[in-house]
């Protein structure tokens, strides 16, 4: 037998029993649902027993309902070969059934559907929290783009800047070399003049290499401010970056949080849910026992009663004998 073609009869085999499976609950659940809309009628009439009827056929439907959900469950994971999507939608059926049992509970002992109300807002309040943690996400992504952007263009125009004042030294540099060259051509070829023109011409040169020492040191000071706010602005995109990144992990960490603490949540609701059930059956036979001796007690009040005007009808008869003799 070729090994693909049994496995993919088990796969179909096993699709076919989980569908019947489902189907079956869907009954179940058109069933639930029934019984549920009938409570509203049936409160209204006189006669309880068929509210009671009904309420024990419910508890019945949802203890099958309950006894299925755990079935399929547990041929979906015998079985993960099967699609994910069906596991999802027990586990969501399962939910929804919790949900429904605990609703009725409230409105029957208070006429009010308050976990239905608290589990929608308590959906609405997660959708909400999500859609915020991913704008939040998303807002920090682009700034942290951003900062990159404006990180590699502070770059750019800061090695543009330091190529044009590296122009400039070298030009002053050139210049300098250049006005040497000059004036020891002009020393050379007028030594004989004057030394007065001399000393002029040697203290103009002096005057010029000050003046351009002056403006190379003011480059250079110049140069290293602009590479002290560099590595400033450097350093702050760098801790903001990080700052950002640690904000992006808190976030994670807070959502795991959460998720921890609504499944310690569920988990409480789920016993609280068990404990009331027996509360509840305790008060109904507690609640039978009274409504019996309250019979029992009707009716020797009845028979009391009955005997006391048999006596008084007995009395007036045996008075009216007595008028007659």
């Amino acid at each position: 037998v070729d090994p693909a073609v049994q496995a993919q009869e088990l796969t179909q085999s096993v699709g076919e029993e989980i569908s019947r499976m489902i189907e079956q609950q869907k009954q179940l659940e058109k069933r639930f649902e029934e019984l549920v809309s009938m409570q509203h009628v049936l409160r209204n009439l006189p006669n309880k027993s068929k509210l009671r009827e009904n309420q024990a056929e419910l508890q019945q439907v949802a203890e099958a309902l309950r006894q299925s959900t755990k079935q399929l469950c547990r041929n979906l994971k015998d079985n993960p070969n099967v699609a994910e999507n069906m596991a999802k939608v027990a586990m969501e059926r399962q939910a929804l059934q919790l949900l429904i049992s605990k609703t009725m509970h409230e409105l029957e002992v208070f006429q009010k559907a308050q976990p239905l109300i608290e589990s929608v807002m308590a959906m609405e309040a997660a959708e909400v929290q999500m859609k915020t943690t991913i704008d939040h996400e998303r807002a920090t992504t682009a700034t942290v783009k951003q900062l990159r952007n404006d990180l590699k263009d502070e770059k750019i125009d800061h090695e543009e800047k330091m190529r044009e004042q590296k122009k400039q030294v070298f030009g002053l540099k050139e210049d300098l070399a250049s006005l040497k060259m000059s004036t020891a051509v002009d020393v050379r070829f007028q030594d004989k003049e004057s030394s007065a023109k001399n000393e002029h011409l040697c203290r103009l040169e002096q005057t010029n290499l000050e003046d351009i020492r002056k403006e190379l040191m003011l480059v250079r000071q110049q140069t290293e401010i602009e590479a002290n706010v560099h590595n400033a602005t450097a350093e702050y995109l760098r801790h903001l970056s990080q700052k950002m990144q640690q904000s992006r992990v808190d976030w994670a960490t807070r959502r795991e949080e959460d998720l921890t603490q609504r499944d310690t949540d569920l988990e409480q609701l789920k016993a609280n849910h068990a404990r009331d059930m027996r509360v509840l059956r305790d008060m109904e036979e507690k609640h039978a026992a009274e409504l019996q001796l309250k019979n029992e007690r009707e009716m020797r009040e009845a028979d009391e009663r009955d005997r006391a005007d048999l006596e008084e009808q007995r009395q007036a008869m045996m008075a009216k004998a007595a008028v007659v003799v």
